[in-house]
């Protein structure tokens, strides 16, 4: 039996075990299950445009959904899809869309509950859930009106009942988004823009994040810092003071991502780089930077003084020698 059709399985008997559930409610367990099991696909942004492609175009056939479930490895269009399959089976009426306004090649693919009991519809989308819910934030993508500017057909309130009931949180163990507001009201110390970026850097997860991905920490943390800094310092995709760096290296043949943050400042860049073991940006020093450039730290982005740095290391190697 296939990983696919084995977790179909379990989430069988996890029904006939809980008869009282509801359905929103066993929709929500399957939708936190996959959540916790997945990542995103780290080369999916970081690859060229005919990368995407093929990946986005394989991932909706049952053979690549295997593999998924596989390798825990996914896009939006195949967490989208294995989230059907596994919901059909236990008679949700689920449909997977595109994204309308979303006119990139890749467009963005979630799902539309239909509820038995002929209430309002609602949109989930996995993959935009994933990092909250790996990181006990609160999710952002599910129980949404299908109608531009209506509240959420599942509301907040609904959602953390659930999510007491199931154990997700508690009084001691609230969601992690409203440690956010106690970073802001800290910010308030710090007069000086990059004392309290790093500040923020150095302080941004307080729960658990190691089983973040790279690119899931990353969209995680793009909307951590939405919700922290003003759009002229934060702005993700465009230029503003504080940007996001694909970096990586390549170690046996595989790409190891690192989630890297510069921070334009007094006219100088400061670097941070994320530690997974600490759980923490730290800030780390230009030159040590582009010497990790010089043997062999890759990084996507053009980081301003960074090639001249590399280029005086490369020249100095060579004078000594």
């Amino acid at each position: 039996m296939s990983n696919l059709d084995e977790y179909v399985e379990q989430v069988k008997k996890y029904k006939q075990k809980n008869p009282n559930m509801s359905e929103v409610e066993l929709i929500r367990h399957v939708y936190f299950e996959l959540a916790r099991r997945f990542s995103f696909n780290d080369e999916f942004y970081t690859r060229n445009s005919k990368f995407r492609d093929e990946v986005y175009k394989r991932s909706r056939f049952k053979e690549e959904m295997e593999k998924s479930m596989e390798t825990n490895i996914v896009i939006c269009r195949s967490a989208a899809y294995i989230l059907e399959y596994v919901l059909k089976t236990i008679g949700v009426n689920i449909k997977t869309v595109v994204l309308e306004e979303d006119h990139r090649r890749q467009q963005h693919i979630y799902n539309i509950i239909y509820p038995k009991d002929g209430s309002e519809p609602y949109s989930i989308d996995l993959q935009d859930d994933m990092y909250n819910i790996q990181a006990h934030s609160f999710t952002k993508n599910f129980g949404l009106s299908l109608e531009d500017g209506k509240p959420p057909v599942i509301s907040r309130v609904e959602q953390e009942q659930m999510d007491r009931k199931s154990g997700y949180i508690s009084d001691e163990n609230y969601y992690a988004d409203d440690y956010v507001y106690l970073l802001k009201q800290a910010m308030d110390y710090f007069d000086d823009f990059g004392e309290r970026v790093k500040f923020v850097l150095e302080n941004l997860d307080f729960y658990e994040t190691t089983k973040l991905g790279y690119t899931d920490r990353k969209f995680y943390h793009a909307h951590k810092f939405e919700e922290i800094f003003k759009n002229e310092e934060f702005d993700l995709g465009n230029s503003s003071k504080i940007r996001l760096i694909d970096c990586y290296k390549e170690i046996n043949g595989k790409r190891r991502y690192v989630n890297c943050v510069t921070v334009q400042n007094k006219g100088k860049v400061d670097i941070y780089v994320y530690n997974q073991k600490t759980g923490r940006y730290k800030q780390i020093d230009f030159m040590k930077f582009a010497n990790a450039i010089k043997n062999g730290l890759v990084i996507l982005e053009n980081i301003s003084g960074i090639k001249r740095a590399v280029k005086e290391l490369k020249k100095e190697e060579e004078e000594t020698r």
